[in-house]
């Protein structure tokens, strides 16, 4: 009989034993609570990523509010679902709402917000996002299009395969015409998601190769994103606060010297 390989052991063992991954959290979190100052954080990344559903479970652990700009958009228009919205209005109607959105929240501290996939191409929303830390959820068009085909059309309202007419489509054509958009947009928005300033993976292991890292597990990888990022902001202030001059013989005088655009002597006054 053919032997199978053993699979490889998981790079992160403490992401496999969800009871050392809670204390782990527990710990991360009651340190960024007292380094983040309530700085907000926004969730960017493309349809699929799970914007949302991590967003929500990290506000819950940081004990910050959490909004997506999604529903709020929806709730602006008597709870009229974006698809709808998109349709009626059109994208850019809809990317305009979504900005408007940002402006209202970016005053605020404590907070999460899960910004719309579109969201990162607007100059005016990176203004907003830049008061708080924007966080990238980085995952394949393969995986993001097994979870975008899930939720169907009626939710999707970008993924409608060019040729369907509003006919039934399989769950195998919508998969193909998902991972064929998300493939496009993701090439257009690549260069900006990467302004981001921290990038998460949702690459899973073992049992989890195909659906991706669970939420709990991504939201812990962010955690440690984001304590190496301040740890490494704290420690450049440190070195900034440190730096010698080894060698003085080619700093210049401090002495002001007269400019040589300026006349030799005062002009008198009138």
């Amino acid at each position: 009989p053919v032997q199978q390989e053993p699979a490889s052991p998981h790079p992160f063992p403490e992401e496999e034993d969800f009871s050392l991954l809670s204390t782990r959290v527990a710990d991360l979190t009651k340190e960024l609570v007292q380094e983040l100052r309530g700085c907000s954080i926004y969730v960017v990344g493309m349809m699929g990523s799970g914007k949302s559903t991590v967003g929500k479970m990290l506000a819950n652990t940081l004990k910050y509010a959490f909004f997506d700009t999604d529903t709020m958009v929806e709730m602006a228009h008597d709870k009229k679902p974006v698809a709808e919205i998109f349709k009626e209005y059109g994208q850019e109607y809809f990317r305009n709402c979504e900005t408007e959105v940002m402006k209202q929240l970016a005053p605020y501290k404590n907070l999460v917000i899960a910004t719309g996939g579109g969201a990162v191409l607007k100059p005016m929303n990176w203004s907003y996002m830049h008061t708080g830390v924007v966080v990238w959820l980085n995952g394949p068009t393969s995986l993001l299009a097994q979870r975008v085909a899930k939720d169907g059309l009626a939710r999707r309202p970008l993924l409608a395969p060019a040729d369907s007419n509003g006919q039934p489509v399989s769950q195998a054509e919508l998969y193909e015409a998902a991972k064929a958009k998300l493939d496009s947009l993701l090439s257009e928005r690549t260069q900006f998601y990467e302004s981001a300033d921290l990038t998460i993976s949702l690459e899973g292991y073992g049992q989890d190769a195909e659906t991706g890292a669970p939420t709990a597990v991504v939201m812990y990888r962010l955690l440690l994103a984001l304590k190496k990022k301040i740890d490494d902001t704290k420690a450049e202030r440190e070195d900034r606060k440190n730096f010698t001059i080894v060698d003085t013989s080619d700093v210049s005088t401090m002495r002001v010297k007269p400019s040589p655009a300026a006349p030799l002597d005062d002009p008198p006054l009138p």
